[in-house]
């Protein structure tokens, strides 16, 4: 495997974010601050730097996972000591606003919820109590508990221990790996055909030969672009490569060039290699009078010591001068609109007909571009990608000597979403022993644990992520929370995000879904089948999710016997599972480093449904119990889904002052919500059962905003009904 950079472990803008949260806090109370304490600030403010200095490079060295661990586990300490900080603003807000209220929402103290009746009562509060009041709340708003400032220290001086380690772990790295635009030469690709056999894409293969066929009356340029667009490793430059030598073998193009481009779309380096691409010369035959088609190349030694674009775009003028072109572009990533522009310049002098074909694993990128042909390309079919699979994986050898390995073998392949590139990765490994216990252990590997190299198809999908801007880093890896093919509605997708400061709460909805969107462009993602606002992550690059995730987003599914990771930071779990969770969580003995780690880092915990095989149910009282006594011990919380139908919020849930999303649609109908739930000042987004609404939702909304003062938005579908606090 290649090494892995330390971007990959943590978002380092995210990371850089919470730390200067924690400068700006001090820098405001900095008068109050002890000498010691504004010492430690200075170096504080060291940490972005060396955030953005570590973020670039290869981790060569075990120990730098440990001190990448420590960088984030610090980062999310401080967020966690920020965010209590914030909540007793908003709690002093709230209170601000209540005594200022002249109705409010009666509570009896031997009720622990609260109903659709409320009184309407005067204040009687006094003008000068309410003054004493408001000043003990300003108070409170500057000086916090010792314990709280205590707590901000101790992450300071974390952070001031991680910036002393910093040099140390820079000298890990070799400095030769720092050098940016480091060329990857076996991606470079060529025209020419490979020895394997080529299956299936005969419906892609008809519709590309057709487009380069037509001319292009209808377009002002004499050429046209075309794109094949599809994720790493789908096989976009096979087929292109197989086109391309049909037109060769024919002669149907004057000019024909292959141009490898990659992450650096080099105008003057493209240009001079369309001036060295080959011309066709057709002779005739005299016996039967069809065409013998040869290529030659015109490669000009003087060419490589032209510096100036301009004379080399004028040579290549000259070359074109009336012939129809056909120009590949392979593995375009540019989003510069006037590269593009100043590249394609010279075409204007081809003939009508000239076909500039790119391929890309972005639509973004194709748009920009100019396409106005798009194929994209998904998995191969079963047959076709079966046949491949074998051909991968037994080499030289017959399948049909070994049927149980056929059996295994398909299983696998199953696995495999239809990548030409993921069938050669898998079947390489097993190619290596055709032993029945052998591919059954790879069987048991998720695709990622496989060892592979710099040309298999996990280094090769996260180039696509690296090309990701930062912001959709974070939002992109969440998938690995949720099992392959879920369905996640857009605007759940969106909380989920704002929950964990992926997306700011002040962001626009219309803005929001620019995530979404161009996770959709770059890819990564793609739209549910017959589901509007339904979304997918593409089945491998859900394995990249994983991978990338190191463990902080985990699933327990149908069989609890799995290990916790020590650093999960988000949890999917089966409804029938959430008792062993809690007995992992605080009667563990053997694991009391993980149970503790578990209370103070899940952010996430999503409770799904159960769906036992013999349709018996969990016990309504044993798993409200459980769950009560679960979330009493998992105070960081930050989104909170409750799928059970016969799940029911306890009655105390203040403690959970972080939440910012909770879910209880799918959940029985409540006819009563807890009263603690108008505790959580940090609440932006609240869903549950559409019958609720007609009951306790006016009432709900009104308390909601009375507490906040926020403006509260309902969303409203035939099943939930949304209460977005913007």
């Amino acid at each position: 495997m290649t090494p892995i950079a330390i971007g990959e472990w943590m978002a380092s803008a995210c990371i850089a974010m919470m730390v200067s949260k924690v400068c700006s806090y001090l820098e405001d109370q900095f008068e109050y601050q002890m000498d010691d304490a504004k010492d430690k600030l200075a170096k504080l403010k060291k940490i972005p730097f060396v955030l953005k200095t570590a973020s670039s490079l290869p981790a060569k060295d075990p120990s730098m996972k440990s001190w990448l661990a420590s960088i984030k586990g610090a980062a999310y300490q401080a967020e966690d000591v920020l965010d209590l900080f914030d909540y007793r603003f908003l709690e002093a807000k709230a209170e601000d606003m209540m005594a200022n209220s002249s109705d409010y929402v009666t509570v009896s103290p031997s009720s622990s919820t609260i109903s659709a009746t409320t009184n309407t009562t005067a204040s009687t509060s006094t003008s000068s109590s309410s003054t004493v009041k408001r000043s003990v709340r300003i108070l409170k708003r500057l000086f916090f508990s010792d314990e709280d400032l205590n707590k901000l220290i101790a992450i300071v001086d974390k952070f001031d221990k991680i910036a002393s380690e910093m040099q140390t772990f820079l000298e890990l790295a070799d400095p030769r790996d720092r050098k940016p635009g480091k060329a990857l030469q076996w991606r470079r690709t060529t025209s020419i055909l490979g020895a394997t056999n080529f299956f299936g894409r005969g419906g892609e293969e008809t519709k590309l030969k057709k487009l380069l066929e037509q001319t292009n009356d209808e377009y002002r340029q004499p050429y046209s672009v075309i794109a094949i667009v599809g994720v790493a490793g789908v096989g976009k430059t096979a087929l292109l490569q197989r086109v391309y030598n049909h037109f060769r073998d024919i002669g149907h193009f004057d000019i024909m060039a292959w141009l490898y481009v990659s992450e650096k779309f080099g105008v003057k380096r493209l240009t001079k290699e369309m001036v060295q691409s080959q011309k066709c010369h057709r002779l005739k035959r005299k016996r039967d009078g069809t065409s013998r088609v040869s290529w030659d190349g015109s490669i000009s030694a003087d060419l490589n010591s032209i510096s100036n674009l301009d004379l080399v775009q004028r040579k290549l003028q000259k070359k074109l001068n009336g012939s129809k072109i056909l120009v590949v572009l392979d593995d375009v990533w540019n989003e510069m609109s006037s590269k593009w522009e100043t590249l394609l310049k010279p075409l204007q002098f081809a003939s009508m007909g000239s076909k500039v074909v790119l391929t890309t694993r972005s639509q973004k990128v194709a748009k920009i571009n100019g396409a106005t042909e798009i194929i994209h390309l998904d998995g191969l079919k079963r047959k076709d990608y079966l046949d491949h699979f074998q051909q991968c994986a037994f080499g030289n050898a017959r399948p049909s000597d070994f049927p149980r390995l056929v059996e295994i073998g398909e299983q696998l392949a199953m696995k495999l979403a239809g990548s030409p590139l993921a069938a050669k990765t898998v079947g390489g490994e097993l190619k290596l022993k055709l032993d029945e216990d052998h591919w059954k252990a790879v069987l048991q590997l998720k695709l990622w644990q496989i060892e592979q190299t710099e040309d298999d198809i996990m280094p090769a999908l996260r180039l696509s992520y690296e090309h990701l801007p930062d912001h959709l880093k974070q939002c992109f890896v969440y998938f690995a929370l949720f099992p392959k093919n879920y369905q996640l509605r857009g605007d759940v997708l969106i909380q989920m995000w704002r929950a964990h400061g992926y997306i700011q709460k002040e962001t626009s909805d219309e803005n929001a879904y620019r995530y979404i969107d161009d996770l959709l462009q770059l890819s990564f993602i793609k739209k549910a089948a017959n589901l509007e606002n339904h979304y997918v992550v593409h089945d491998l690059l859900h394995d990249l999710a994983e991978s990338l995730s190191n463990g902080e987003h985990f699933r327990i599914e149908d069989d609890f016997h799995v290990t916790i990771p020590r650093n999960v930071r988000h949890l999917y779990v089966n409804a029938s599972n959430i008792s062993k969770v809690y007995m992992s969580l605080v009667e563990s003995q053997e694991s009391l480093v993980e149970s503790q780690d578990l209370k103070k880092n899940l952010r996430s915990l999503i409770i799904c449904k159960h769906h036992a095989p013999s349709g018996e149910r969990i016990p309504p009282d044993n798993f409200n119990n459980v769950l009560k006594e679960t979330l009493h011990e998992l105070r960081s919380l930050r989104v909170l889904v409750l799928q059970h139908p016969d799940g029911i919020l306890p009655d105390n849930i203040e403690p959970l002052v972080h939440l910012r999303y909770l879910d209880i649609c799918d959940s029985r109908i409540f006819t009563s919500i807890p009263k603690s739930l108008f505790k959580l000042y940090h609440l932006q987004g609240f869903i549950l059962q559409s019958h609720c609404q007609r009951s306790i939702g006016k009432e709900l909304q009104k308390h909601i905003s009375r507490l906040t003062a926020e403006p509260v938005k309902i969303l409203r579908s035939t099943r939930r009904s949304r209460f977005c606090l913007s």
